[in-house]
């Protein structure tokens, strides 16, 4: 959904509490602290809100989730979603503050906020077919100061940069995480959390994968000789994953701490497996309701 749409749909602040309300209890409203259905609508400070006849509170509907205790404007929210949503390389707080008039700390608060509706759900373990890599995000200054004594991890150093791994279903979804390192036990632990044994994994020929073919069907592409082999094993899907995490650090964010790095992480993450979801903003909404 658009900026455009949202204001034609929404031009109010009522339009926007109707609109979560529907999503929220549809057409029974439940008191968040106790539970209760017996409940009326009344008017406060002139604002519509709900009573609840059982324990004597007054509420909204943004009780108890990511938009309460917020003085923004739902409007304002909407159309930070969906200016987050719609950016396929992703926003900048700056950016966002210009684009809705706010300070920019509101709108990195806003932003953050948002971010938190993007973690995957817990699921059970995929089976199937799997493309598996890693890549390297390069730390902030500050990262890099702090991270001067620490001596762990594969690949760069963490003095640098920060691994983040990630695998796509053939046909699928793709799920990234910000880990410590890439040795061997690390990728281990995040396969065995994810993935069904006896599925079959593609991946390049880094050494830490190569331990992983005790327990899942594990299939190699030789990088310094191509990149799709003979019988289609590749992680290209994984890699052009890569290739908008990395453009959109590097054209829009410029830094990210490794503090935050996982929000911005799973932002991306979403926005991939969402691409063609008609329903995204609603889903979004849905998810900020219920956290």
């Amino acid at each position: 959904m658009n900026i455009v749409t949202i204001y034609k749909k929404f031009p109010t602040e009522i339009d926007c509490i109707k609109h979560l309300e529907n999503i929220r209890w549809g057409n029974k409203v439940i008191c968040p602290y106790c539970n209760s259905d017996k409940t009326c609508k009344h008017t406060k400070q002139g604002r519509q809100n709900q009573q609840c006849w059982n324990c004597k509170k007054s509420f909204s509907v943004t009780v108890g989730t990511i938009f309460h205790h917020t003085h923004l404007e739902l409007q304002k929210w909407f159309l930070a979603i969906s200016l987050i949503l719609n950016a396929k390389k992703g926003i900048s707080t700056r950016q966002l503050a210009r684009d809705l008039d706010l300070p920019v700390k509101t709108a990195w608060s806003v932003g953050m906020r948002i971010r938190k509706a993007f973690k995957s759900e817990e699921r059970e373990l995929l089976k199937g077919i799997f493309e598996m890599d890693e890549t390297y995000v390069k730390n902030t200054p500050q990262d890099k100061d702090e991270d001067d004594n620490d001596k762990r991890g594969g690949g760069h150093s963490n003095k640098t940069h920060t691994s983040v791994v990630a695998f796509k279903e053939k046909g699928g979804d793709i799920k990234a995480f910000v880990t410590a390192d890439t040795t061997s036990i690390t990728l281990g632990e995040i396969i065995l959390e994810n993935i069904a044994t006896g599925s079959e994994i593609h991946t390049d020929e880094y050494n830490s994968y190569k331990h992983i073919r005790k327990f899942w069907n594990h299939k190699t592409v030789n990088h310094s000789l191509e990149y799709v082999t003979k019988d289609g094993i590749h992680t290209n899907s994984v890699e052009g994953f890569w290739a908008l995490l990395k453009r959109g650090i590097k054209g829009n964010f410029h830094w990210l701490s490794k503090k935050h790095l996982s929000s911005y992480v799973k932002e991306f993450e979403y926005r991939y497996n969402n691409r063609e979801n008609e329903l995204v903003f609603g889903d979004v909404l849905s998810r900020m309701l219920c956290l």
